[in-house]
């Protein structure tokens, strides 16, 4: 088997370009005498004479010529090659930052993220959490990269989003309420009611909305952010929320109950990012990481 080293071949190419070896050891930093010794491995290799040294200017011998062609393509591939890997490269680290509302538990994405960086140790992701419209106004501002939010709202013009789970909204109250005889409930019915409700969320925003144009404001009697607050409140029948269906299943609360609106209103989970931003294949591997492992519907 002949064996060619790289190192072989780029001092061969040194010596052909400056018809030397005393320029040529210059230009790759090393002693001629060891630039002699790499070329004189490789004419044994070779079992041929690739320079003539005879005269004061060093020449190419016909075999020399042939090798020449070659050794230039071979060059050639190897740095496409060291380029190509070098976007693999467990060396390169990419940092970029991901904001998210406060569900990643509940669908599933820590396991999914913890997933995506086992499988890509070079992408390094720092995490942002806060409310539906802290988190799409830093992306709006170039602040974060992406986005997992509710898709209220958003404009195909100026977002690209993917649909990552399919989601609505429901009413939560107690066991021992009257609506739990309701097989669906309106807007209408809620007039009366008082709201235990996160007021900075996106569905604080829809519950507004909604009642709005009943002409009546959700009588919001509490404004708590964690849902498991929310939950124990409306189990001991200080009120009802309004809360996004898959948001309660890690929650397995016996003494509520969950009731669909008659008028569905979607709330999906996306992953939103600016349309006119450019992304690294690194950027675009976590997207098609992210999509194709998150499999919670509706």
């Amino acid at each position: 088997m002949i064996i060619i080293t790289i190192e072989q071949v780029q001092y061969f190419l040194a010596i052909k370009k400056f018809n030397g070896f005393s320029l040529a050891a210059q230009e790759l930093c090393v002693s001629q005498s060891s630039l002699s010794k790499q070329i004189k491995a490789l004419e044994n290799e070779l079992n041929t004479i690739l320079f003539d040294r005879s005269s004061r200017v060093t020449k190419l011998t016909a075999a020399g010529e042939d090798f020449y062609k070659y050794a230039e393509k071979f060059l050639e591939e190897y740095n496409n090659i060291i380029q190509g890997m070098k976007r693999h490269s467990m060396s390169k680290k990419l940092d970029f930052k991901l904001g998210t509302i406060a569900v990643l538990t509940q669908y599933g994405l820590t396991s999914t993220i913890a997933s995506f960086k086992n499988k890509y140790p070079n992408i390094d992701i720092s995490i942002f959490e806060d409310e539906n419209d802290v988190i799409l106004n830093m992306l709006i501002k170039g602040e974060i990269d992406y986005a997992i939010i509710r898709d209220f709202n958003l404009s195909r013009d100026s977002f690209d989003v993917t649909t990552l789970a399919e989601d609505e909204l429901v009413v939560v109250t107690s066991n021992t309420h009257p609506f739990t005889k309701k097989k669906y409930i309106s807007f209408a019915d809620l007039k009366d009611e008082k709201f235990i409700i996160c007021a900075k969320s996106g569905v604080y925003d829809i519950c507004i909305k909604e009642c709005g144009k009943l002409g009546f404001a959700p009588n919001a009697v509490h404004n708590i952010n964690k849902i498991e607050t929310i939950l124990g409140l409306v189990s001991e029948g200080l009120g009802i929320t309004l809360i996004v269906n898959n948001v309660l299943k890690p929650f397995n609360n016996p003494n509520i109950s969950i009731h669909p609106l008659k008028t569905p209103i979607s709330s999906n989970l996306a992953l939103v990012t600016n349309i006119d931003s450019t992304k690294s294949n690194e950027f675009n591997t976590f997207k098609e990481f992210i999509i194709n492992n998150t499999k919670l519907k509706k």
